[in-house]
């Protein structure tokens, strides 16, 4: 539709391994979606750089790697310019996910991290890892492969580390293992509620920017919290049809932070909790 710039080549080490068609599609699927559909802001104009001032992604053989989001110039104290680089064809025995598929979600996750970092809060490089916000940064772009490309399911890849420590407070998750968390809340409250925490990103940290906007919907974060870890529970060979999580079937089996026993003739109990804020 005229708002990207692709930049592939058709020989040696970058060659495109994928159908250009195709990932056409899914580059336009995913503005669709994100801009046209749920009202995003489009990324910054880089002005001439890569040639003009379409939105540029490249191609190219980055082994092992997805993809990722270049910044460029800054356009105001906290907001970037970017670029998209993606691999060039994702072959089998390196990706849990293979070919233009593996390419459709790294277009939808790298899109909305272009979306986050040109026009909310960017991720602050000067920050330890463990007190930033990258986790919700990588919780939201990991989601969107789902939200825009549900029949994919790269993300099943990075559960395991959630559901093996569903006690570990969220800034120390990953990020990628609790996409599920904006599954959740898109399933119970529609996609606005996670538009409105990035709105409120501008200016709150992550766990703040959730809480509020639990808040504003008359619910709270320790309720929500609570209620996803009976939905996590709910998985694998415990998952209810038509009850929870659309995909709970194919999802991992929760590790129990605990057990709690009671003297005969009670039985035995697992109990499992979500997450902790903090």
């Amino acid at each position: 539709n005229g708002y990207f710039r692709v930049h592939y080549d058709l020989t040696g080490v970058n060659a495109l391994g994928y159908d250009l068609n195709l990932l056409l599609q899914a580059i336009d699927s995913t503005y669709r979606f994100e801009i046209n559909f749920l009202g995003y802001p489009s990324p910054p104009s880089d002005g001439t750089e890569g040639g003009d001032d379409k939105y540029d992604i490249y191609i190219q053989n980055i082994p092992g790697f997805y993809g990722f989001t270049q910044r460029e110039n800054k356009v105001n104290p906290t907001n970037w310019t970017s670029y998209l680089v993606i691999d060039n064809d994702f072959p089998s025995g390196s990706y849990y996910t293979q070919g233009i598929n593996a390419a459709r979600v790294t277009v939808a996750h790298e899109f909305h991290h272009a979306i986050q970092m040109g026009n909310y809060a960017p991720i602050n490089p000067s920050e330890p890892f463990r007190v930033s916000d990258i986790y919700f940064h990588e919780l939201t772009s990991t989601s969107f492969e789902e939200f825009v490309f549900d029949d994919v399911n790269d993300y099943y890849a990075y559960m395991p580390s959630y559901f093996n420590h569903p006690e570990f407070p969220m800034p120390n998750q990953s990020g990628y293992s609790m996409a599920i968390w904006n599954i959740y809340l898109q399933m119970n409250f529609n996609f606005d509620i996670i538009k409105r925490q990035w709105e409120l990103m501008s200016s709150k940290r992550a766990l703040e920017s959730i809480a509020l906007s639990l808040n504003e919907i008359s619910s709270n974060l320790g309720n929500e919290l609570n209620k996803f870890g009976i939905w996590t529970y709910f998985t694998n060979s415990k998952a209810i049809q038509d009850r929870y999580f659309e995909e709970a079937d194919n999802y991992p089996s929760i590790t129990p932070t605990a057990i709690v026993s009671f003297t005969p003739p009670l039985k035995i109990y697992d109990m499992t909790v979500g997450p902790v804020a903090n």
